[in-house]
């Protein structure tokens, strides 16, 4: 197949066909409302209302971030007695105030009302719309507002014009290149909130999450190139239609009993080793994320793909891929995507349910039929090395201090011995004396420069084991028989490095 053709593959089957998709779940909030409609009767109004609607109607109505919410809480409320962030009573005014909405038979959403001056992504019937504080008056503002505070510690950003265009023309770019699959996830898109990328919103450039379906949230700051943006709603919709698909499928196996659950307490994790492990372990993930992250870097592995191939057709038009913020290479969205399914298979499979690991045998039969040069089963040498440099670029951005200049002259020490350990391991011994002269110890620098100089020490290793590995994935071929695992010796550097790092940027 060509690889533009795959963008049909991703768009059918029960895990890519979005209309079936929709449908499924909005059977499934069906239920959930007839399920507390003898003690919420607003529940009920709301039902009753709904049979009646158009399908637009339902469709804006069922994909309501609120409104979903709101249901998810009282159902949860009413099974299993949680606590939740926003009193059943203001959840049944919510219903109450959506069944007023669905007899008015608006074709928008309730949170964005009969405003005629919102601002949408695209087409208005199925593409989501910018977040304003316009509705803040009426019950839904009000309500969304308080949650998305609660739950963020941070309000919402006012957009700019400025920041919609350059929205409108991420999203062009997205579907110039995917129409179908593009088409597809942002049409369980149907919200977008910007955020300032300060406070607590600050080093996230997008995010959406399982407990707020239908909204994704995306930092103004970063909305300058056109490609970083398309990826982006690429990423967060993608969310969105596997959130859709979870809420009526048993994705996991514990969605069988139809009860919504937090998916942070997923009890196997996966490490993302491309990312940093702060103290908190964030790069340790959940089944629901690991899945969530897999799903992801499928599609995306397609879509840098093509993007990178098309990019000088498109550079008159929408600039070059990698200013002023570079997309994720392809190459490291099929590697972390072998990796992510690799790591299902062998540490999350009897969390999955049946459709989770369905939808993870079709996602790894179209990952395979893209990817004619996958890693070797088990490699993770390229994955972390990719954290190794990231980590001390992202060092440089912290403020200088004697204590940190400390840290890093004693781990430049502790890496160039397990750098030159490792290459006598593998017996290239003419890398071994130039690694002598690169990494000897550097005349005493100013804080400032420190942070590049390490930097640049990280770059040269990594560099020069990646080009040392006979598959780009692996050292241990080059290690003596019954000897150590050079990959191993590597990994021990990266991790202790990592650890020694978190605690002292915390």
């Amino acid at each position: 197949m060509k690889l533009s053709e795959f963008d049909a593959a991703l768009s059918r089957s029960p895990f890519g066909d979005s209309r079936y998709v929709t449908e499924q779940m909005h059977s499934a909030f069906r239920r959930r409302l007839e399920s507390i409609s003898t003690s919420v009767p607003a529940a009920r109004r709301l039902l009753t209302e709904l049979q009646q609607a158009g399908p637009q109607t339902v469709y804006r109505i069922l994909g309501d971030p609120l409104v979903r919410r709101c249901v998810q809480q009282l159902v949860a409320q009413a099974v299993v007695g949680r606590q939740q962030s926003v009193p059943p009573e203001l959840c049944a005014q919510v219903l109450d105030a959506t069944a007023r909405h669905a007899q008015a038979g608006s074709a928008t959403g309730p949170l964005q009302g009969s405003a005629t001056d919102a601002w949408w992504l695209g087409e208005p019937s199925r593409t989501p719309w910018i977040w304003t504080r316009g509705r803040h008056n009426d019950i839904f503002g009000r309500v969304f507002e308080q949650f998305a505070e609660r739950q963020f510690g941070a309000p919402l950003h006012a957009p700019t014009r400025e920041d919609l265009a350059a929205l409108q023309r991420g999203a062009r770019l997205l579907e110039e290149l995917l129409p179908m699959t593009s088409h597809g996830a942002l049409s369980h898109a149907h919200q977008i909130g910007i955020h300032a990328g300060t406070g607590p919103w600050k080093g996230k450039a997008s995010t959406s999450q399982f407990t707020l379906t239908g909204a994704i949230f995306l930092n103004r700051k970063l909305l300058k190139n056109p490609w970083w943006v398309a990826e982006h709603l690429l990423h967060e919709a993608l969310h969105q239609k596997l959130y859709d698909f979870r809420n009526a499928h048993s994705l996991l196996a514990r969605d069988l009993n139809e009860i919504p659950e937090d998916p942070s307490i997923d009890a196997r994790r996966v490490v993302s080793l491309w990312n940093l492990p702060r103290r908190n372990k964030s790069n340790c993930w959940g089944t629901h994320r690991a899945m969530a992250a897999f799903h992801v870097y499928v599609h995306l592995a397609l879509f840098c793909s093509l993007a990178e191939r098309l990019a000088p057709q498109y550079l008159d038009a929408y600039g070059p891929v990698d200013a002023p913020r570079p997309m994720t290479p392809s190459r490291k969205a099929f590697e972390r995507a072998h990796y992510l399914g690799e790591s299902l298979r062998g540490v999350c499979w009897d969390e999955l349910g049946l459709a989770g690991q369905r939808m993870v045998d079709w996602l790894s039969s179209i990952l395979d039929a893209m990817d004619p040069t996958p890693p070797p089963a088990g490699s993770s040498l390229h994955l972390l090395l990719d954290r190794y440099v990231k980590e001390a670029h992202q060092l440089r951005k912290a403020p200088p201090s004697d204590d940190l200049a400390g840290v890093l002259k004693k781990l430049e020490r502790a890496e160039a011995e397990a750098f030159r350990v490792v290459l006598s391991v593998v017996g290239m011994q003419a890398q071994h004396d130039d690694a002598a002269a690169v990494l000897a110890p550097a005349p005493q620098q100013v804080h400032d420069d420190h942070g590049a100089a390490f930097a640049q020490r990280r770059n040269y290793i990594s560099e020069t084991l990646l080009r040392l590995a006979p598959d780009g994935y692996s050292l241990d071929s080059l290690c003596p028989k019954n000897g150590p695992s050079a990959d191993e010796m590597v990994r021990a550097m990266v991790e202790s490095s990592s650890r020694e790092l978190a605690a002292a940027t915390a």
